[in-house]
């Protein structure tokens, strides 16, 4: 399996900065990707940004490429990495992350406590409410902050740099995650729906 040292250097990431992994997902990706952009110039000079952004932006992710290489040093906007997809390099992103933001669909969440990574859930308005019970349960075990879809934009940069300074915050997110990381977590989350 990954570890942080090998996640980051298959990722050409540095390790004197923190990460954060944005996942925008399949669905409903376009709301935290357009959040993203708008937060980097705040973000990259402070953490290094690792964005999953799906297929269906990558030209919106090229045009914000783009605007941060007129509105930033060439080192800060280095600590943007965007892809449009990762196959056997997610275990990489998930294993460098200190913090992920992401929908909170079931298949994100079976891989976070795994990796013991602290959740920034954005649960995707227009599903059944399956998302906001994950994220939910999630966040009433200390796992996870959750914040809504219309609030993103507004809240996505300082939650996640006070995040990102809270190192105690985040160490005893990432053990909350990981102790979630039962074999038998998929029954349960399944029973715990069948109950609701």
């Amino acid at each position: 399996g990954w570890d942080k040292d090998r996640g980051r250097k298959a990722l050409g990431l540095g390790e004197d900065l923190p990460v954060l992994l944005v996942f925008g997902g399949s669905s409903g990706a376009r709301s935290i990707n357009r959040a993203l952009f708008a937060a980097l110039p705040e973000l990259l000079p402070e953490m290094q940004v690792v964005h999953i952004s799906g297929r269906l932006d990558w030209s919106e992710v090229e045009a914000a490429r783009e605007k941060l290489a007129q509105d930033l040093p060439g080192d800060i906007v280095e600590h943007y990495r965007a892809f449009s997809y990762l196959h056997e390099e997610m275990g990489a992103a998930l294993a460098s992350a200190d913090l992920v933001v992401s929908r909170s669909g079931a298949s994100s969440l079976g891989e976070f406590p795994l990796y013991g990574l602290p959740a920034m859930l954005v649960p995707y308005p227009y599903a059944w409410q399956y998302q906001a019970v994950n994220a939910q349960y999630l966040a009433e075990r200390g796992a996870a902050v959750v914040i809504s879809d219309a609030d993103l934009p507004r809240k996505l940069a300082d939650t996640v740099r006070e995040l990102m300074k809270d190192h105690q915050e985040l160490a005893n997110m990432g053990a909350a995650m990981r102790s979630l990381a039962k074999p038998n977590a998929a029954q349960q989350i399944a029973g715990l729906l069948g109950s609701l």
